[in-house]
């Protein structure tokens, strides 16, 4: 079974609407829509944004319909000049680029429990979403989570100097987190919605969570 979380209702509403026979039940206030896509076995929940409701929903439906990946998908800001609006960042790792022990002698980002900074997806998974964008403007790399809508220059800055991320958004490194506990595959990808900075993040998020909804679309078929 293929497990796929988006944060918003726009970013969920597509892969649902393409489930044959679809059922729905609801673990932990939130909604998990299961069916069949292409013939393969899908999973897919809102968890709305933010870590701990990534993390929530990701724990739930690992519990409940044991998926065998789940994939991360939505919208994000770009880091990078190489990233415009509706480009796509396909994460070979995410961090949690709020978690912060520093003060106790550990690296930022780096995860008390897991001793992980650099959470990685999938290589399968990966190599897939690549293939499958190959002829979009397409850039692999990491992605950094936290609980934060990134939005100034300052804040962009250190999250590419600190770990040289290329795009941003809330949910990614929770449930990457979840997943790696759980000995589950983890795939994470993004379709750039702004520049994380103060640009309207409104105007391009229903074509950005559209674009990724069809990626999705695709590696289901493929995968």
């Amino acid at each position: 079974m293929i497990g796929i979380i988006g944060a918003m209702e726009i970013e969920t509403r597509g892969i649902k609407n393409l489930m044959e026979n679809p059922s729905s039940e609801t673990f932990s206030s939130m909604e998990f829509v299961s069916g069949k896509i292409y013939g393969k076995d899908v999973v897919c929940a809102m968890c709305n944004p933010g870590k701990v409701n990534a993390a929530l929903c990701a724990e739930a439906m690992i519990l409940k319909y044991n998926p065998d990946i789940i994939i991360n998908s939505g919208v994000a800001g770009s880091l990078t000049e190489k990233l415009d609006v509706l480009s796509v960042a396909i994460g070979s790792d995410c961090v949690q680029h709020d978690f912060d022990l520093s003060p106790l002698g550990s690296p930022v980002g780096m995860v008390d429990g897991v001793n992980t900074i650099y959470f990685k997806s999938d290589e399968k998974a990966v190599e897939l979403f690549e293939k499958i964008c190959r002829d979009d403007n397409t850039l692999t790399g990491t992605i950094a989570t936290g609980d934060v809508f990134v939005c100034k220059d300052e804040m962009k800055k250190n999250l590419v100097s600190t770990f040289g991320a290329i795009a941003c958004e809330m949910e990614g490194g929770a449930i990457a987190h979840v997943c790696m506990v759980n000995n589950v595959k983890f795939a994470l990808l993004r379709t750039i919605s702004d520049g994380a900075n103060e640009m309207d993040f409104n105007t391009f998020k229903v074509k950005a969570s559209d674009k990724s909804v069809d990626i999705i679309e695709k590696f289901v078929k493929e995968y």
